[in-house]
């Protein structure tokens, strides 16, 4: 209907469907092509309850940030109930692509400082009467999401899950409430996409887009940055990430006067957060998806977590430290 709605009436019949890969989620993804016009179909499956789905939540936020003029694919045509949404096709390059063949690092740097920028204006002018309604999960990053959708996941699904060691999650309990507690407490905050990573950050004409949103609320924009900067897929270059660090917080500081040091020190926490958040998805889908490749990313991961709680004192987050410095290296297959 989408393709018929906008394609040349004589080929309206001569619709083709492609299938796409998938990455993370169970959703199938598809390419329809109608003449010169060109689709893209995201299937999330029926409606599983009253409470707003998926496929609802990408449609509102999509919709909402496409009109305060966040580059996201326009939504043509939507059946929520079908979970069914039909898009802009925005090709096949992504900023993972894009950074694996670039040829040079000032290249990539520029890039990033050019994301930071879309990232803040994200944050500013999505937040701009947001609906919480429109979220499928959480209205807000809160202390749930990073208590149990991070911290824990990280214990069950990675540290036991994945690497099968013996380890409570009680045990480390305390240090993931003072975590949760230092993120609570910054700000400002805004609309948080809270999967801001390379593959879903699309480039089409020298111009980023961004996609699965679906996921998003209101946080703090800082988790977003850690997202991008400890990225696994990319693994960028220490130096690098300090650098943006640097960036990011001189244009956060001119846009709300907190200092720049303290706006640093806040990333820090959301970093090791996201983290977490990493290991824990990585070892779910590597063990209880089936979807080994995730697997190669892993050691990257384990590395930006040692170097993350490298920032902090030694008596913030022993417990973590022990753990990511000792008990890891010893689990963690070869690869």
């Amino acid at each position: 209907q989408a393709l018929c709605q906008k394609g040349d009436k004589k080929k309206r019949a001569d619709i083709e469907w492609q299938p796409l890969p998938g990455d993370g989620s169970d959703r199938q993804w598809y390419r329809l092509r109608s003449g010169k016009t060109r689709l893209i179909v995201a299937d999330h499956g029926i409606k599983p309850s009253e409470n707003t789905c998926e496929a609802e939540a990408f449609v509102a936020i999509g919709r909402h940030l496409h009109q305060k003029g966040i580059p996201v694919p326009q939504i043509t045509l939507a059946d929520t109930f079908a979970g069914l949404v039909f898009m802009e096709d925005l090709g096949d390059e992504n900023l993972q692509t894009r950074v694996q063949t670039a040829p040079h690092l000032s290249s990539v740097h520029d890039d990033y400082c050019r994301l930071i920028d879309l990232l803040l204006s994200m944050a500013f002018r999505g937040g701009e009467n947001f609906e919480s309604h429109w979220t499928y999960q959480t209205h807000r990053y809160d202390r749930n999401v990073i208590l149990q959708g991070e911290c824990r996941y990280f214990v069950e699904a990675f540290l036991i899950g994945f690497l099968g060691m013996t380890v409570d999650y009680e045990t480390l309990a305390p240090e993931c409430h003072r975590l949760a507690d230092a993120i609570l407490s910054i700000q400002p905050v805004g609309f948080m996409h809270r999967d801001f990573q390379s593959r879903n950050i699309m480039v089409r004409k020298e111009q980023f887009y961004l996609i699965d949103f679906q996921g998003g609320r209101i946080g703090p924009p800082h988790y977003d940055l850690a997202a991008l900067l400890i990225d696994p897929y990319v693994d960028l270059p220490m130096t690098l990430r300090e650098t943006l660090l640097t960036f990011f917080a001189k244009h956060l500081a001119q846009r709300t006067g907190t200092a720049a040091t303290e706006i640093q020190k806040a990333y820090h926490y959301c970093a090791l957060s996201r983290n977490l958040q990493i290991l824990g998805a990585y070892g779910f889908l590597t063990r209880r998806k089936d979807k080994p490749h995730f697997s190669r990313y892993i050691p990257a991961a384990v590395q930006s977590l040692q170097q993350n709680l490298s920032c902090f004192d030694n008596d913030e987050f022993p417990m973590l430290s022990k753990i990511a410095n000792d008990s890891i290296p010893k689990y963690l297959p070869a690869h």
